[in-house]
């Protein structure tokens, strides 16, 4: 296979990747503008995953804290996964299915958004959190794979 080749085959699979978006583009486009609401209100944005989908929620984070495209104020969101001190104390004291759990009941308020990333959907430590985000009052949302 020649550099192009392996090119085009990746293109065509991200494409082929972003097709299933288009089924729920009025549920992504709803959730956008109750973020931005909640934001510009005061309200945070939680985002926890696993591995890659941690990095995923770090950079979203990073862009909402900082500049993304224009000049603006501050949007308060919190990758719960770089917090490595409290992650790795909750983990040994309570267990690794509680490490983003227990940072949504310090952290969330009513107003907040747990937004959980995972290629699976079944990481227990992410399911643990989506429950307690609805006992403590916070909006949660998953993307999540097939």
């Amino acid at each position: 296979m020649t550099a192009t080749t392996l090119l085009d085959a990746h293109l065509a699979n991200l494409a082929a990747a972003l097709v299933p978006y288009r089924q729920c583009e009025e549920l992504l486009a709803r959730w956008g503008e109750t973020l931005a609401r909640r934001l510009v209100d005061g309200g945070r944005l939680l985002v926890a995953g696993n591995g890659g989908s941690a990095a995923e929620a770090q950079h979203l984070t990073a862009e909402l804290v900082g500049k993304l495209h224009d000049d603006r104020q501050p949007l308060s969101a919190i990758a719960l996964h770089a917090e490595t001190s409290a992650l790795t104390a909750i983990g040994n004291d309570y267990g690794y299915d509680q490490v983003y759990a227990r940072q949504v009941r310090a952290h969330g308020r009513p107003d907040d958004i747990l937004l959980l990333l995972s290629t699976s959907g079944t990481s227990t430590n992410l399911l643990t959190a989506a429950h307690a985000a609805r006992d403590t009052g916070l909006r949660c949302w998953a993307l999540t794979g097939p």
